[in-house]
């Protein structure tokens, strides 16, 4: 679950370090080998597990932080921090995890059970501002901690050092992968914690402290992270060969440049047809393709403003080119012969999951589903909508209804490379053609986030242009993204029969009768219309020939792959 997208070498490095706020310590390792990484938009700096929002702060806490299971290259769960997969009770009420022992982490003390039971208890604070409680609030003991008076949170059960039992109040579908990969934060850290008072976490949200792999030795939000690695990790032979490695942001327009330069060795996660084409031509440079959990999507404004009306928010859709749109921005007009025979984006059905296990060809359309509403780009049929709603062409040749016009505020990211492409489409069918009155307004990504989720920005747009990561192949991330009052739910959606119908699907473990509810909760959000998904993504980490073995997959990014990667 996510939304969801570089550094010198030498000198420059050694420059950049000093100007940045100091980190974490750890090993500077010992032969200088470093991967710079380009990104293309800056960090919050909340480096938590508890609090992040972003993939680019995401990417940080995977490299410092680990989970009890981790996905593997072939998108399954496999042990980290646990020595096994848990152990489920009969009545699939109660899952148990045992951890290894021996792991520490980067300031030297010991993983133990105290370390899981701090890390869901802090969720289940009632003080607790991060979007994460669903993590816990499932749990036995949750609305008694969170609501009552409480100490402890029963849900989660400290067997022994090394053992740990969650107890569920409720089923719920995904509980294995919910529990067993949100990253485990240290005790050690935040052993003042009390209840009621969870403003350290907060405080603290830059200085992660983890068991994995790499420290954060500094940062800067709009220029780079630095990491080493982290002394007190107990690696694989021959695993985690590269010592430093460097996010660096780059700027969309000369990141290719960058990473033919030599100054990047590696651009992940790139979708950009022209870049990856161009890249495959190059020599020097390498690309590994695979299928994403990930979506462009626009988010329509359901509470306030023009959008709050389904037929606008359905008319708009009708009037998107979708195809035309990736067609003409995911399309080869160069490259190898091995690239073009890619495809960088497709038009879904529907803003869902495109890897899920059991839904994903009905989202991605290979699979029909006549109970779906499908939006193919229909304009007249968009000014019909538009027309039975009330919303008639005045003199100036915008809609109005009711004294009220039909004016839609687009808010998104300066220099976001896809809406060079969509903007114009947009300019001409929604303003000219469907008669609404389109404005845009681009800003930094941080500020653009900030208008969306705020409540006191809730009247300043209609339409926001975003990126998100479903992490998983499980079809549960579109609860946070539907449900009512759920903090991913920026769109604002209410409904009441689908808030019942996704708590159908989620609070089950029956697979078939989950899929089932989950089938008509997206039909029905389908003709909701909450968001727009205008394209999924097939990514491409394009990278220099000297990395090798970064072996890279839908739930494997590159910080996970570093594992087995190497630097000639």
């Amino acid at each position: 679950m996510k939304t969801s997208h570089y550094l010198k070498k030498a000198g420059a490095v050694c420059m950049a370090a000093a100007m940045m706020t100091g980190c974490a310590s750890g090993s500077s390792g010992t032969n200088g080998k470093t991967l710079t990484v380009g990104l293309n938009t800056g960090f919050n700096g909340i480096f938590s597990p508890l609090y992040y929002q972003t993939v680019y702060d995401d990417y940080v806490i995977e490299m410092v932080y680990q989970s009890m299971l981790s996905y593997d290259r072939d998108n399954q769960l496999q042990p980290e921090l646990a020595t096994e997969q848990p152990t489920i009770s009969e009545d699939g009420s109660t899952l148990t995890f045992k951890l290894k022992k021996g792991v520490k982490f980067s300031d030297g003390s010991k993983l133990d059970a105290d370390d899981v039971v701090l890390t869901f208890t802090a969720m289940a604070d009632p003080s607790y501002t991060g979007r994460f409680s669903t993590y816990v609030d499932y749990l036995e003991g949750y609305k008694e901690y969170h609501d009552g008076d409480a100490k402890t949170l029963s849900g989660v059960e400290k067997i022994d050092d090394y053992t740990v039992a969650f107890h569920l109040a409720t089923p719920r579908i995904d509980a294995i992968s919910q529990v067993g990969t949100f990253p485990i934060i240290s005790n050690s850290q935040f052993k003042k914690y009390k209840k009621g008072d969870t403003k350290m976490f907060e405080d603290k949200a830059s200085e992660p402290i983890g068991t994995g792999p790499y420290v954060l030795k500094n940062f800067q939000k709009d220029s780079a992270a630095t990491f080493v690695k982290n002394d007190k990790f107990k690696a694989k032979d021959g695993e985690y060969q590269i010592d430093n490695v460097v996010m660096k942001i780059c700027d969309t327009s000369t990141e290719l440049q960058e990473l033919q330069k030599g100054t990047v060795d590696l651009l992940p996660q790139a979708d950009n047809a022209d870049k990856v084409g161009t890249a495959s031509l190059d020599k020097n440079l390498t690309y590994n393709n695979y299928a994403s959990s990930s979506m462009q999507y626009f988010i329509y404004n359901c509470e306030a403003g023009a959008t709050a009306d389904p037929a606008v928010r359905q008319a708009l859709t009708y009037a998107i080119d979708r195809q035309s749109f990736v067609d003409s921005y995911y399309s080869f007009s160069k490259g190898s012969k091995d690239v073009k025979k890619t495809q960088p984006g497709f038009v879904p059905v529907l803003m869902a999951n495109p890897i899920s296990s059991q839904l994903g060809d009905i989202i991605t359309g290979k699979e029909k589903d006549d109970n779906m509403t499908y939006y193919d780009y229909d304009i007249e049929k968009a000014k019909q909508i538009l027309d039975d709603a009330g919303w008639t062409v005045g003199s100036d040749g915008k809609r109005e209804k009711d004294g009220q016009k039909l004016t839609v505020r687009m808010v998104s990211t300066k220099g976001k490379d896809q809406l060079d492409t969509i903007l114009p489409m947009l300019e001409k069918a929604w303003g000219e053609e469907l008669g609404v009155d389109f404005k845009t307004n681009l800003s930094e990504f941080n500020t653009m986030v900030a208008t969306v989720q705020g409540d006191d920005t809730v009247n300043d747009w209609e339409v926001s242009y975003m990126g998100w990561q479903f992490g998983s192949g499980d079809d549960t991330g579109i609860n946070l993204l539907c449900q009512t009052g759920q903090t991913d739910n920026t769109s604002r959606l209410s409904d009441p029969d689908l808030d019942a119908l996704l708590d159908t699907a989620l609070h089950t473990t029956d697979q078939a009768a989950s899929t089932a509810a989950y089938k008509e909760a997206y039909e029905k959000i389908s003709a909701l219309c909450p968001y727009v998904a205008i394209n999924g993504l097939s990514y491409y980490d394009l990278y220099n020939k000297k990395i090798k073995n970064l072996d890279t997959a839908a739930l494997y990014d590159f910080v996970k792959a570093l594992d087995k990667a190497t630097i000639e």
